[in-house]
């Protein structure tokens, strides 16, 4: 596995806290309230860019395809947790 640089886990991790809580309110019923919209947003953003890093889609130091890795990351997981929270 490829290392992370500083620079790109901060990307994840503000990509995280700012997509997660506007896609945890477009789900109906309105999310996991702000903090776990926070959380899932920063694990679906790390989810994404290490799925895009692992599969040499993007390289560490490509940071405009490492945000759009992550944002790609939120919104799946964002779906994929409302799809859990509706069963």
């Amino acid at each position: 596995m490829p290392d992370m640089t500083l620079m790109t886990a901060l990307a994840y991790l503000i990509t995280g806290a700012v997509l997660g809580p506007i896609f945890g309110s477009a789900l109906k019923g309105g999310g996991f309230g702000l903090f776990g919209n926070l959380c899932m947003g920063i694990l679906g953003a790390c989810a994404g860019g290490w799925v895009a890093t692992v599969g040499n889609i993007v390289t560490d130091n490509d940071l405009l395809n490492n945000l759009l890795a992550a944002a790609a990351g939120v919104m799946i997981f964002s779906m994929l947790m409302g799809i859990v929270k509706r069963s």
